[in-house]
């Protein structure tokens, strides 16, 4: 697993790069605007449920793939060819459902928006909505190669996203503006439909049944409900975030948008691995190997916790050098930065509940449990809506990002207890023991990015964020590693060749 884990994060970091120079493109050429705010708006939603899509394919499919694997690779395959099938006739009737309804849901994304405004949104919805027929093919064929342990080729998506959408926006952003954005968008889905289908195509069996007469189908249908109102919470959260800061500032929405990007780096690193842990804990649980689960889930939230830590401190202590360090140049200009600044404050404090929640939902999806996270899901989502309602007022765009960390904490929190009353023999204990060095070296880092902003100010701004980032970790890293060191807990796959 140490090798999966690793191979990810390289591609990861490669992907999230590439995401940045894109990122950096786009501000660079389009800056934050009313136009931008239209695509961020009417894509932000469609990739909302893409994001619902593929967390709930890779969650529902790997489990049900999994177990009937255990028994024979035919059946497995003839689930996976009813599953495409399957997802493909749901989501057809739901890209329908979204191109009739495209004037009310532009209203209900942004309601403060003129008519005129209102009406070229509902024109964006309705061109993005069919992409989501080549979207969840994605999302079945990534689910089934996470379940044959091939986690490469999913986490590319993001490369072909970035190179498509710099190539086309650089050659059709002089002629089109920012409606190259939306061709970039489909070419991209398109082509990344068909490389990783590619990559699948040996999972697949022939089937000539109806696939919603399939048993293992049902299985599957039986947890996507309760698995799209647990992951939906992002997604609710999300459009009551841009619902809310679309009544502020023009930009507001791009700027938001940009602080997501960045802090999407962390989040979605987080969520990668925990895929990596969803399948081989969902081998040990199909397995019933209770201390190989227990031992994996245990060092997994240990190593979150405290790699995050120091994350989390320099995102928020430097968000403004670090807004300027990707998107400060061009169309780009200092509202914009600052309004980018405020958002990616809120985002980051949500680096360690996002751990929390992630880990402990994958261990009760293991056991195919998907109705406590929801229920979890629907508490953060109380939660979000009624912070955000009230921070927005006084803190602004802030406040809103600050009111979804806080939710994700809730949901965090929440599913510890639920993950452990489905499987009791879980524990946090070497978390708990750890604390006291978790801590002081949270707050020594606190103290070292406050010095290095006095001592380092007149720096060049890179120069600047590189020796805050170092200090910080070499400080923390002083403070922590011996005392992890000594629980013996570091030592990669030590449990798993005691369970093999």
């Amino acid at each position: 697993m140490l090798k999966n884990i690793l191979s990810v994060s390289g591609v990861l970091i490669l992907v999230k790069a590439l995401g940045f120079f894109k990122q950096m493109v786009i501000a660079g050429i389009f800056g934050a605007n009313a136009e931008t705010d239209l695509i961020n708006l009417s894509y932000g939603f469609i990739g909302d449920i893409q994001y619902l899509l593929v967390q709930v394919m890779l969650t529902a499919v790997v489990s049900v793939y999994i177990h009937v694997k255990e028994e024979t690779q035919n059946e497995a395959g003839q689930f996976a060819s009813d599953t495409l099938c399957a997802g493909t006739i749901v989501v057809a009737a739901i890209s329908a459902t979204i191109f009739m309804l495209s004037p009310w849901i532009s209203k209900l994304l942004a309601p403060s928006y003129s008519q005129e405004l209102s009406s070229q949104l509902g024109g964006y919805i309705r061109l993005f909505s069919p992409i989501l027929i080549p979207l969840v093919w994605m999302a079945v064929f990534h689910a089934l190669l996470n379940s044959n342990k091939r986690f490469i080729p999913g986490q590319l998506e993001g490369l072909y996203q970035s190179v498509i959408l710099v190539i086309v926006i650089i050659l059709g952003a002089p002629y089109l503006g920012v409606d190259s954005l939306v061709i970039g968008y489909w070419l991209y889905a398109t082509f990344s439909a068909g490389f990783l289908g590619y990559q699948a195509r040996t999972y697949l069996r022939k089937s000539s049944r109806n696939p919603f007469r399939n048993p293992q189908v049902r299985s599957l249908l039986a947890m996507v409900g309760p698995l799209s109102i647990g992951y939906g919470a992002v997604y609710i959260n999300q459009m009551v975030d841009k619902i809310l800061v679309s009544g502020l500032a023009d930009g507001t929405v791009t700027a938001m948008s940009y602080a997501a990007t960045l802090s999407n780096l962390v989040g979605t690193l987080i969520c990668s691995l925990c895929s990596v842990l969803y399948a081989h804990v969902t081998e040990y649980i199909s397995q019933e190997k209770e201390q190989a689960v227990a031992q994996l889930t245990e060092r997994a939230i240990l190593v979150l916790v405290i790699l995050l830590l120091p994350v989390t401190v320099i995102a928020v202590s430097q968000a403004e050098d670090i807004v300027l360090l990707i998107y400060g140049r061009g169309a780009f200009d200092a509202e914009a930065a600052a309004m980018t600044a405020q958002a990616l404050m809120g985002y980051s404090l949500s680096f360690i509940p996002l751990a929390l929640r992630e880990v402990y939902s994958r261990v009760q999806y293991g056991y195919q449990d998907s109705k406590h996270p929801a229920v979890n899901s629907v508490i953060g989502i109380a939660c979000n809506v009624t912070l955000s309602i009230l921070l927005c007022r006084k803190f602004g765009v802030f406040g809103v990002t600050l009111a979804s960390s806080v939710a994700t904490l809730v949901i965090g929190m929440l599913n510890v207890q639920s993950a452990r009353r489905t499987a009791s023999f879980l524990s946090l204990k070497s978390l708990w023991n750890l604390t006291p060095n978790i801590l002081i070296g949270g707050i020594l880092s606190i103290l070292l990015t406050w010095g290095c902003k006095q001592w380092l100010a007149e720096l060049p701004l890179l120069i600047r964020l590189c020796l805050t980032t170092f200090f910080v970790f070499s400080g923390y890293s002083v403070l922590v590693i011996p005392a992890v060191w000594k629980t013996g807990l570091i030592k990669p796959c030590h449990f798993s060749r005691k369970q093999r």
